[in-house]
């Protein structure tokens, strides 16, 4: 993660001096700034907030500290002082004004590298421990409705839950969710894949269709066959961390196949959501694909998750028969909705907002929940009453 750090104070030759000490230095970009104009404050008229303020501050210069301590907390960048030794005033002011650390003159550029590196491993950290978590939708076998169920899913994480969210589409050659949301875009996936070592959040903007719920996907847009094989694996692996460190939710798409992307994705998720349907073609793939998972992947158990599409209470194969088959304990189920599914699908309107009430909407808002870890929604007292009163 690269640290963007501006040197600035009144002096320009000591800016200068402060900077030429960050030349070569790996993950650190450095601009500077001389401070005038009339303007005490080192972050006055510049374009891109830096993640880190090395600020000289010479004797007689105090009135940019009271600037910066006059900004609002959440406005203000980790910020280095450095100034005269012994100056009890500007030290004082320094810690008053939030200064992570105040370096007296003569500074040792090893030491002021030091504290910024410090600083940059901190902001590391705080990436890592907020970063958002990976959703891996895939069927037992092709056709058991993953592609819908993620694409809907993705959809009510934002349109629902209000969350930050992105949907991946494994899928190079269809792309069947960019159906399911009618979207398409003219720089996809595999064009960010191209591009993935200069991208951030900002430059993510320039990829992918977004839906007006602020959905975005990222599905091929290729024109050709694409071969998974011919991607590779360590790109999808740093497109998903990127993505990962901007959401909070990044749901994949996972065709139904065992390749070095799939792989991929499985590794990164917190969640693998099983997709199945009450057949024993299904159950018996569905079984093997844990195997796989578990056993040659190294996917804990305690990741899987199992989602049986189109279930019918009436079904030869019951739900204990899975459960009893896969080795589960609990399973989410989503009714056999046929028509209101594929009028979804083929209009390219997600389901929240075709039909909210359906039974079909309600069980993938319940798989919402669970990933968001609210409550499912509940219906109140008179919504249970009020169709009693109308029938009367």
């Amino acid at each position: 993660m690269l640290t963007r750090v501006l040197v600035a104070g009144r002096d320009p030759t000591e800016i200068r001096r402060l900077r030429d000490f960050f030349v070569g230095t790996p993950d650190i970009e450095v601009r500077a700034r001389v401070i005038s104009n009339g303007h005490a404050d080192p972050l006055y008229g510049v374009d891109v907030e830096p993640d880190l303020v090395v600020l000289h501050c010479g004797a007689g210069h105090a009135e940019a500290l009271s600037a910066w301590r006059d900004r609002p907390a959440e406005r203000r960048p980790a910020l280095i002082v450095v100034g005269p030794a012994g100056h009890a005033d500007i030290t004082r002011l320094a810690i008053r004004s939030g200064a992570r650390d105040f370096l007296p003159e003569p500074v040792n550029p090893v030491d002021l590298i030091a504290a910024v590196q410090q600083v940059g491993a901190e902001r590391r950290s705080e990436a890592d421990d907020a970063r958002g978590a990976a959703h891996v939708f895939v069927g037992a076998t092709g056709g058991a409705g993953s592609s819908f169920i993620a694409a809907n899913v993705a959809h009510m994480l934002t349109a629902h839950a209000g969350r930050k969210a992105v949907l991946v589409d494994l899928d190079l050659n269809f792309a069947p969710t960019g159906h399911h949301l009618n979207l398409s875009a003219e720089r996809g996936l595999i064009e960010a894949l191209e591009e993935v070592g200069s991208l951030d959040e900002s430059a993510l903007q320039g990829f992918g269709a977004l839906h007006s719920s602020g959905l975005r996907l990222f599905c091929s847009t290729a024109t050709h066959a694409v071969l998974s094989k011919d991607v590779p694996p360590d790109r999808l692996a740093a497109f998903l961390s990127l993505l990962l460190r901007t959401q909070q939710d990044v749901v994949v798409d996972a065709p139904h196949s065992i390749d070095a992307l799939t792989a991929t994705a499985f590794g990164v998720a917190s969640e693998i959501h099983l997709v199945l349907q009450q057949s024993t073609l299904h159950v018996r793939n569905a079984t093997r694909l844990v195997r796989i998972l578990r056993d040659e992947l190294g996917v804990s158990p305690a990741r899987l998750r199992v989602v049986v599409n189109r279930y019918s209470k009436d079904s030869i194969l019951q739900l204990d028969d899975i459960r009893r088959a896969l080795g589960v304990e609990s399973l989410a189920t989503v009714p056999s909705y046929y028509q209101r599914a594929l009028a979804s699908s083929d209009s390219g309107v997600p389901l929240y907002v075709a039909d909210r009430n359906a039974a079909i909407t309600k069980s993938l808002l319940d798989v919402v929940a669970q990933i968001t870890g609210a409550a499912p929604e509940k219906p109140s007292l008179l919504r249970r009453v009020l169709p009693a009163f109308l029938r009367n």
